[in-house]
């Protein structure tokens, strides 16, 4: 089973991938889905396939692939993608606030992951190695470092990864 996210006309959601076959998938969603209805399955690395719902069987969903994929491509794929950077993102944009030795910064939020988020750092404070804390209204105070930093952006890793289900709740809540 893998994190991946499903991407439809209204929103982008977390969902649990069961299972994987050259024309299906099985995933699992908190999300309502309608048979017919066409989706992007998305995995780590950017990996993204297009697909049509098919059958809902409670919290599961049935995805019908509209091009057969080479498993073989996508489990290299997914075995290279064991760090941060390639993980599942969403892209949420929401103002956050970050907690550095020297104040309080606002700061854009351009999307997360269980592991941390991607903000749009306009007063180029945020250094690499910096340990800061980052304030997202719904999910908290989260320790943090800055991974990366590029032009007026930077990447953040959480030092406790997010669960999903408290990603994926909270997702519900700002999209809904």
């Amino acid at each position: 089973m893998h994190v991946g996210k499903l991407v439809t006309a209204r929103r982008e959601c977390l969902c649990v991938v069961h299972s994987l076959s050259p024309r299906e998938a099985l995933v699992r969603t908190s999300v309502p889905m309608t048979a017919g209805e066409s989706v992007t399955l998305g995995l780590r690395n950017g990996f993204s396939v297009p697909a049509v719902v098919g059958m809902n069987i409670g919290e599961h969903v049935s995805l019908l692939f509209e091009e057969h994929i080479a498993i073989s491509t996508i489990i290299a794929e997914q075995r290279n993608g064991r760090s941060e950077r390639e993980a599942v993102r969403l892209n949420i944009f929401t103002p956050v606030t970050v907690a550095t030795g020297t104040g309080m910064q606002a700061c854009m939020m351009q999307d997360i992951s269980l592991f941390g988020v991607k903000l749009l750092d306009e007063s180029g404070e945020l250094r690499e190695n910096m340990q800061v804390q980052l304030i997202i209204e719904g999910l908290g105070k989260r320790d943090a470092t800055v991974r990366w930093r590029e032009d007026a952006y930077a990447g953040l890793s959480f030092e406790v990864a997010l669960g999903f289900k408290l990603l994926d709740e909270w997702t519900a809540q700002i999209t809904t």
